[in-house]
């Protein structure tokens, strides 16, 4: 057995039976249980004063979803939040937690791969119409049918070149189409396979967006309705990122009156409540915020939250609190 005297406390505060299960598949509950004093809350606290209670003295916070500023305020001796995912800054505050000093960790990378095929699978579904051919098929119907859309030989537009977008530009490559990208900082050397463009040029040229942004300050409801009145008639959107980077109501609208299709795996309120106009439209293909929901990413991002716990205990170790 494991001695863990003197090893920091740390507590998994919003854990359900699922990540502990994963944790444990994947041989990373006894790491996690041989670096620390692990306590586990299942679900996630009422209130911020009951998150408190729960994190009370741990030094590791590991979180799957908002932490309140309650606890980076108060927790007697956080150290590190260990957030179990890429987008931190949408469910901790950044700056009052690096006022106190406290070290935020996150997984990047771990859905590189499963996110990029997503896209594909949402692009497949719009433009062959798979859902609709489904239903066809289930209710006894054939013909007529719609034909579907040939992706080889159309332009898409990728806006934002990170990991995910970068990725995704490469299987779209592969398609044979002609691939346009827009970032606020392209490589100097540009990128193969890929053209820079401005981002308006971009929408006017391309058949296909597909949004790869993170959301903070200069990105929410940066795709307005103006901007997506540029785009063509008929024109597919992908938007495996964030709602919040439309304009509110801007896409339902043009989706309503048929001008655009999309595939969606975000939602400004997830799940979409059931008076949403997505959930009647049929040139709308929608999942469940499940882009990146694969076991090998999924156990990808928990090796390196548990790799995380470790590089902050290591350091710890290595620089010791001086003596009283």
């Amino acid at each position: 057995m494991t001695d863990r005297t003197g090893s920091p406390r740390a507590v998994y505060a919003d854990a359900n039976e699922g990540s502990i299960r994963a944790l444990r598949d994947a041989g990373q509950l006894q790491r996690l249980n041989d670096l620390t004093m692990l306590d586990v809350h299942y679900g996630t606290p009422s209130s911020p004063s009951e998150f408190l209670s729960v994190v009370d003295d741990a030094e590791i916070v590991i979180i799957g979803g908002a932490l309140p500023d309650l606890v980076l305020r108060q927790a007697p001796k956080l150290e590190l939040v260990c957030f179990v995912g890429q987008g931190a800054a949408n469910f901790v505050n950044l700056p009052l937690a690096a006022s106190r000093g406290i070290k935020i960790a996150v997984t990047p990378g771990y859905g590189t791969a499963a996110v990029s095929e997503h896209v594909l699978a949402l692009l497949f579904g719009v433009a062959r119409r798979i859902s609709e051919g489904d239903r066809h098929v289930r209710e006894n119907r054939w013909r007529p049918f719609s034909p579907g859309t040939q992706l080889a030989g159309k332009t898409v537009g990728i806006i934002g070149y990170g990991d995910i977008g970068a990725h995704t530009a490469s299987l779209l490559n592969a398609l044979g189409t002609r691939v346009l990208v827009w970032t606020r900082s392209p490589p100097a050397g540009g990128a193969p396979g890929v053209q820079f463009k401005p981002l308006n040029d971009l929408l006017k040229e391309a058949d296909v967006v597909s949004l790869h942004l993170e959301l903070n300050e200069q990105t929410q409801g940066m795709i307005t309705g103006s901007m997506l009145d540029l785009l063509k008639r008929g024109a597919i959107l992908i938007n495996t990122a964030r709602a919040e980077l439309i304009e509110g109501g801007a896409l339902e609208r043009r989706l309503t009156d048929g001008v655009l299709s999309a595939g969606l795996d975000v939602f400004i309120t997830e799940p979409p409540l059931q008076d949403n106009p997505l959930l009647k439209l049929n040139n709308v293909v929608l999942s469940p915020h499940q882009g990146y929901h694969t076991p090998e990413a999924f156990a990808a991002m928990l090796e390196m939250v548990v790799d995380n716990v470790r590089d902050h205990v290591s350091d710890s170790h290595r620089h010791p609190e001086p003596s009283a």
